[in-house]
């Protein structure tokens, strides 16, 4: 894995594109004047990255107590990352189920976040140009065909299937299918068809 160091900060480099994920596809959001998806999308950020940050207290609780600023130093590693992720899920239910939501915004919002983070892990990662070129252009024929029909929850939905496998084809030529972003990714994927699915049912 890869780190960087700001001072006495160090951070693996997959922060990096978490982050640049989350400002890219908050400022588009805010730019198309998406309302309500971007006040999810700005929560769900918010509370992933504080429980993810925050759960180091429950799964380092020893070293928190001896040392109340190593909080600012570590996170609560892969069982926070999905502590995270499960906050985040549980939120995005209830937001859902309370408010007047466009789902196929989510999964544009989803879509978009995983193309600016597959194209920043490459460049701080430091892979080859070839994989960086091929994400780039998947990545904009993918926004492209998003964009075309962008108020069609279905053919969101289709073209998020088709990209995370698409994904999954590049991982497994670089022997990491069974890895946490493809994990993310198709989590994240079944919970937005499913919350379409109860959206289209709540409609009938």
């Amino acid at each position: 894995m890869t780190w960087y160091t700001i001072g006495t900060l160090s951070f693996p480099a997959t922060w990096i594109s978490i982050l640049a994920g989350f400002l890219v596809t908050g400022l588009f959001l805010s730019i198309r004047k998406m309302k309500e998806t971007s006040n999810w999308f700005g929560n769900v950020a918010f509370i992933f990255i504080l429980t993810w940050k925050l759960s180091v207290i429950f799964f380092q609780f020893e070293m928190v107590l001896s040392n109340p600023l190593s909080i600012l130093y570590f996170n609560g590693g892969l069982k926070g990352y999905w502590l995270g992720v499960i906050a985040s899920i549980v939120y995005t239910y209830f937001y859902v189920k309370k408010n007047n939501v466009r789902i196929e915004e989510f999964v544009q919002a989803w879509i978009l976040f995983i193309v600016i983070y597959e194209f920043i892990s490459l460049i701080v990662l430091h892979e080859s140009l070839i994989w960086v070129f091929i994400q780039l252009i998947l990545g904009f024929i993918v926004m492209i065909l998003s964009f075309s029909r962008a108020k069609q929850t279905v053919w969101q939905l289709q073209i998020m299937v088709l990209y995370i496998g698409a994904l999954a084809i590049i991982y497994s030529f670089q022997h990491e299918l069974i890895s946490l972003p493809m994990a993310t990714y198709v989590i994240i994927a079944l919970i937005l068809s499913i919350l379409a699915k109860i959206r289209r049912l709540d409609h009938d």
